[in-house]
């Protein structure tokens, strides 16, 4: 599949639209909770993901290259792998 046929904005030297990075996401991804799956893949937060979709902010040219070469290596990125859950820090005890 070549990438620029299915998002023009892939293109060098072009700004990744938000209509691009939801067919881009969907085409990953699956229609329903690309988002997700997507943040987990760039590691950023799911609200990172959103306000690049929404336009409020653009997506960084990083994000545009990461994108292209996911499409290109023709499969759906892994996970990152879980972090280990770190243990509470003790609390302290209470002023009497």
């Amino acid at each position: 599949m070549r990438p620029l046929s299915l998002a023009p904005s892939l293109a060098p030297g072009r700004t990744l639209t938000p209509d691009d990075l939801r067919i881009i996401g969907e085409a990953l991804f699956g229609p329903w909770g690309w988002q997700t799956r997507l943040a987990e893949a760039l590691e950023v937060d799911g609200s990172t993901v959103r306000r690049w979709v929404s336009g409020a902010v653009p997506a960084p040219h990083p994000v545009k290259v990461a994108l292209r070469l996911m499409l290109e290596s023709g499969a759906p990125p892994a996970p990152p792998p879980a972090r280990a859950k770190l243990p509470a820090r003790p609390r302290s005890k209470p002023a009497r």
